[in-house]
């Protein structure tokens, strides 16, 4: 027995393309920086949990949220729903016949602001609870729509966008139109950026701005050989780090052959690269790059960019750079299929259900079903040498057991186990009281783990009680062997 050796927990999801160059990978919990003002640099929490908020008759799978004023509006299923800051009052206004990747925008029309919707080649304007399918035959089938100073952008397939305003969604001018002036690759996705349209084609971006010109009000100001891979990825974040606030556009971008070169984060006209190997890999193997979805918020100074794909989602949290993993109970993705922030409140809408809900920090499940919180550290070894491992010292936050009279959740426990193959296989799960209500000096360790070869181990710690759940650092005692 020697003295015990702190050990890297990892800060997110890294796995490399080959286990046994490490499985690192943290689900459902995100790291928060302490400094020098904690007992660690930084803790591994679990995420916030979901309150139900709201249910929409018929309307499974929530597809987009816009808060308008004292209004949210919701399509779900191929229907538009409203209801109020207190997710009461539910009121069916109307249907949306299409299955596809929905946007939506409000103008600053008054009394009543103006909402349009595009989904799939249909556009739609609601008003005053009142919603009315397009037919202008000045306007060609659109498949994006954002909006900036009153005015809708309406984008079209082939290059080409609309514009309708300022404060009038219905009457379209068939000569107010722009097209991509750079490159005449096909429109993908758009975003508004501060008073900038961008609009995305499949291997170049352009940024119009206001001009002053009564006649057509934006001008290009220049244009990047960078595009947009899927519609559905691109979103608006404010990141703040080292006290910058800073509004970005997040999307999986391409290079000018129009490949796929990563997730990208564009706050001045060059992109940088975020994403991960791992991400990366995720985005480039997924079946139905149209089924690709993203949700961006911010939530306890946390600036988060989720990325879902048929069987993934991943998350970018803005505040620290890193990657973490989300994942609801019995499905390989979160069911988070879209998010808005309204009342004060962050909302989320279940992707195969009717049910809105409400993320709160004191909220330790989903609805109602349990959070797998799951930290897998980077791999131990002392290579090349054989070694064996006597004890790990696990520093959670313990004490944290309920009074509720369900044993899971009033005596919680740390379910751990390991691999020897870089997490291709798992050994026999072992059970660590946490210790129930006020028992903080509960020490964790993990005994005699036994001999592990030159290419290490992988250690694995799980939690899924419905309690406050944190890592703060990992210790080991292991002894070098011969060989």
């Amino acid at each position: 027995m020697g003295d015990s050796v702190p050990i890297s927990m990892g800060r997110g999801s890294n796995k490399a393309r080959f286990g046994q160059g490490g499985a690192a990978q943290f689900v459902n919990a995100y790291v928060e920086d302490m400094g020098e003002a904690g007992k660690t640099s930084f803790s591994a929490y679990a995420i916030n949990g979901w309150n139900a908020f709201a249910s929409l008759p018929n309307g499974n799978g929530v597809r987009r949220m816009l808060g308008v004023d004292d209004v949210l509006l919701a399509v779900a299923n191929r229907l538009l729903f409203s209801t109020n800051a207190f997710g009461t009052a539910v009121t069916t206004i109307g249907g949306i016949p299409s299955d596809g990747f929905v946007t939506m925008a409000h103008n600053r029309k008054t009394p009543n602001k103006q909402v349009a919707i595009v989904c799939d080649g249909l556009w739609f304007i609601y008003e005053g609870g009142t919603l009315t399918q397009g037919s202008d035959t000045d306007l060609p089938p659109p498949i994006f729509v954002v909006e900036s100073d009153g005015y809708f952008f309406f984008l079209i397939q082939d290059g080409r966008w609309f514009l309708a305003g300022p404060n009038e969604g219905l009457s379209i001018d068939p000569l107010d139109f722009a097209e991509a002036e750079a490159s005449s690759d096909k429109n993908v996705a758009a975003a508004v950026r501060g008073r900038t349209f961008i609009p995305f084609g499949e291997k170049s971006a352009e940024f119009w701005d206001p001009n002053g010109d009564p006649i057509f009000p934006y001008s290009r100001t220049t244009a990047i050989d960078v595009g947009c891979y899927a519609a559905g990825t691109v979103a608006n974040l404010l990141v703040t780090k080292g006290g910058t606030a800073r509004d970005m556009v997040i999307f999986a971008g391409t290079n000018k052959e129009g490949a796929y070169a990563g997730i990208m984060a564009l706050d001045g006209y060059q992109p940088t690269v975020i994403s991960s190997p791992e991400v990366d890999r995720l985005v480039r193997d997924e079946p139905n790059k149209a089924a690709l979805r993203c949700l961006a918020w911010t939530e306890d100074a946390h600036s988060y960019y989720t990325l879902s794909g048929t069987s993934f989602s991943t998350t970018w949290d803005g505040k620290t750079g890193e990657w973490h993993d989300r994942r609801s109970i019995s499905s390989p993705r979160w069911n988070a299929g879209c998010v808005v922030q309204f009342g004060g409140m962050t909302l989320f809408g279940h992707q195969t259900s009717n049910t809105i809900a409400n993320s709160l920090p004191d909220v330790f499940d989903e609805n109602g079903s349990p959070i797998v919180w799951q930290i897998q550290p980077p791999p131990i070894h002392m290579y090349p040498k054989w070694f064996k491992v006597n004890t790990v010292y696990v520093d959670m936050i313990t004490g944290v057991g309920l009074n509720s009279g369900n044993d899971d959740d009033d005596q919680p426990e740390l379910v751990f186990d390991y691999s020897k193959d870089g997490g291709v296989s798992w050994a026999v799960a072992r059970r660590i009281p946490l210790g129930g209500m006020n028992e903080r000096y509960r020490r964790v360790k993990i005994r005699s783990l036994g001999r592990f070869d030159h290419n290490g181990v992988t250690l694995r710690f799980r939690c899924s009680a419905k309690v406050v759940k944190g890592l703060q650092q990992l210790a080991i005692d292991a002894t070098p062997l011969k060989g």
